[in-house]
Order: C-alpha cells, then sequence, then structure tokens
C-alpha cells in the first residue's frame, strides 16, 4: 500500500489541467491519470483504517456510514481569505456513526486508544493532535467538573501516508451526551453543501467524485439515542491529491 501511494504522489505534482486563464478545471483535473491513482491507494487505505478502527473500538455499535468524495479548485483571490493554500484538491470524508453505551470516559479512552493502535501498526507511528484541548485529558477533566470546567471536549488525530503532500488523513471524534445536553452542545452535521457543484466563479468551481451522500444530522442523532445513551460521530478525512500554485 506504501508503495501504491508513493507512486500515486510522485505522478501528482508534475500535473494539472488548467484553463488558458491559468485556472484549474476541477472536472478534467479530478479524471487525470495522477488523480484517479491516488483515488484508488487511497480508498484503499480509507476503508482499511476505518474496518481496523471499527474492530478496535469494539465498545461502539456501528448505525450509519457515509462517505464524500469531492474535488475542488482552489480560489485565486478571495476577499475572505486572500489566496487558497491548495490550486487544486480531492478530498475523501468518511463519517461514521456509532451508538454506545456504559461510562462516557471509558468510550473516549477507548476510542483514544484504538485510533493510535491502529494508525501506529499502518504507519509505524503515532498521530499527532493539533490543539492540546483536543485530547483525551483535557476531556476527563471536563467531566470531572460535570461539564463546569475546560472547552466542549472533541478529539482530533492527524497523520500521512505515502510521504509528501498526498494522502495526509485527519481523525475527528465528536458525541453527545446528558453532561454536553445540558450545555446544549449537539453534533454538528457535516456540511451537505458540499456534494452540490458550484459554478459562482472560474476558481470556484467543484466536482463530486463517485458518491457524495448527505444526512439529516438531527435525524440521525435522535434515530441513534432512542436506543443507545451516546450517539458518536467519528470523521475520517483523506486529502489524497493536491496541486500546488505555479
Amino acid at each position: 500500500m506504501r508503495m501504491a501511494l508513493a507512486v500515486a504522489t510522485a505522478l501528482l505534482l508534475s500535473t494539472g489541467c488548467t484553463s488558458a486563464s491559468g485556472t484549474t478545471d476541477a472536472r478534467q483535473e479530478a479524471k487525470s491519470p495522477a488523480a484517479t491513482g491516488a483515488r484508488s491507494a487511497g480508498s484503499k487505505e480509507t476503508s482499511a483504517t476505518a474496518d481496523a478502527f471499527r474492530h478496535r473500538a469494539s465498545g461502539l455499535i456501528p448505525a450509519r456510514q457515509l462517505q464524500r468524495d469531492v474535488c475542488e479548485a482552489g480560489e485565486e483571490s478571495s476577499f475572505n481569505h486572500g489566496r487558497d493554500t491548495y490550486r487544486f484538491r480531492c478530498t475523501r470524508t468518511l463519517i461514521m456513526y456509532f451508538g454506545a453505551d456504559g461510562a462516557i470516559v471509558d468510550r473516549i479512552r477507548e476510542m483514544d486508544a484504538a485510533i493510535k493502535d491502529v494508525v501506529r501498526k499502518r504507519t509505524g507511528s503515532k498521530p499527532i493532535t493539533d490543539q492540546s484541548f483536543e485530547t483525551v485529558d483535557e476531556a476527563m477533566k471536563y467531566y470531572a467538573s460535570d461539564g463546569k470546567d475546560g472547552p466542549v471536549p472533541t478529539l482530533t488525530y492527524r497523520w500521512s501516508v505515502g510521504g509528501g503532500a498526498q494522502n495526509k488523513f485527519k481523525a475527528r471524534m465528536d458525541w453527545e451526551d446528558p453532561v454536553k445536553d445540558r450545555g446544549r452542545f449537539f453534533l454538528q452535521g457535516p456540511g451537505n453543501y458540499v456534494c452540490s457543484t458550484s459554478n459562482g466563479g472560474v476558481n470556484a468551481s467543484r466536482s463530486a467524485v463517485q458518491e457524495c451522500q448527505t444526512v439529516d444530522q438531527e435525524a440521525e442523532t435522535s434515530r441513534i439515542r432512542a436506543r443507545h445513551r451516546y450517539a458518536v460521530k467519528v470523521t475520517l478525512e483523506d486529502n489524497y491529491y493536491e496541486l500546488e500554485w505555479e
């Protein structure tokens, strides 16, 4: 798998379908041999990681899974943030919903141990966390104070497979439970807007590749919590193909 990803990476930075004005055509670039190769390798890695996580985190009861695969051209000039860091990027997102019971702190520790174990076995290294408040230790403080101290907890992890700028993974774990309920902190929807193509400008084009599934977040969460004490959402994101500005 690592060899396949490395080969795909070597191809990526040498290609790019651009228009006469120098902007990237999202639909054409998404079909390029380099993007197609990276997509195939990344899909296998994402699926294997998700399967291993589900097996390792046995206290989570699978409820639903969504997949999104979207490519988009970066904006060269934006009023809000200037130029995007990428000229073109493809991202696969796997969203897994689970039900859970028992002590919430046990489920949090289980999720943390599961993703670290899976990543270490697949890459040889532990994932990193960018923010100190997105860790198990901070989550434990929140529940020790019964939700009266510290930020609302979430867990995030980053790692890469194959080297280079491609196949950069991020896992984020969010959940609803009775303590969060009292503070009216609920699961956020995954943003169904990404599944629509955009022609709002030459640089803002977006192309959905393969499948891009939407979800009614409130209905899904209610369905899970009718059967379980907690609802958990695990988002596994893979930036599998990216082109820089020339």
